[in-house]
């Protein structure tokens, strides 16, 4: 592998890696707010959340393609991060607007994956694992 693409693949993980560390710590910042995206409070909340989520998964995404730089690996993510914004993202903003007072395990584990990028960084060890099985 050339020293330029081993360069830009630590750049890219580095880059991302502090990009995941930075929306962890503003994670309070009202995007929609301070952006004046929207006034109205149920606006708000799904414009920051959306936003969180997109760049958690995005990052992400720009995470695995610096460890494993294959575009098979970010395609892969990249409908990972679709099929989980269809089957988490909506369901947890459905329960937050029409069930308000509900505060289970399901809005709880629900809130945790829209807000950490826990299903793409799942990837790193069954995309290591395929590499390495694959060779």
């Amino acid at each position: 592998m050339p020293k330029q693409d081993l360069t830009a693949r630590w750049l890219i993980g580095v880059v991302c890696g502090a990009g995941l560390v930075l929306v962890f710590l503003f994670q309070r910042l009202d995007v929609a707010g301070a952006l004046q995206l929207a006034t109205v409070p149920v606006h708000k909340f799904l414009i920051n959340r959306t936003v969180r989520f997109l760049l958690n998964d995005l990052l992400a995404i720009g995470l695995l393609y610096a460890l494993f730089y294959e575009r098979k690996y970010v395609v892969f993510a990249l409908w990972t991060q679709l099929a989980g914004t269809a089957l988490f993202l909506v369901p947890y903003f459905v329960l937050k607007l029409y069930f308000p007072s509900y505060n289970g395990p399901l809005i709880s584990y629900l809130h945790r994956l829209i807000l950490n990028p826990t299903l793409l960084l799942l990837l790193i060890p069954a995309f290591y694992y395929q590499r390495n099985r694959s060779v």
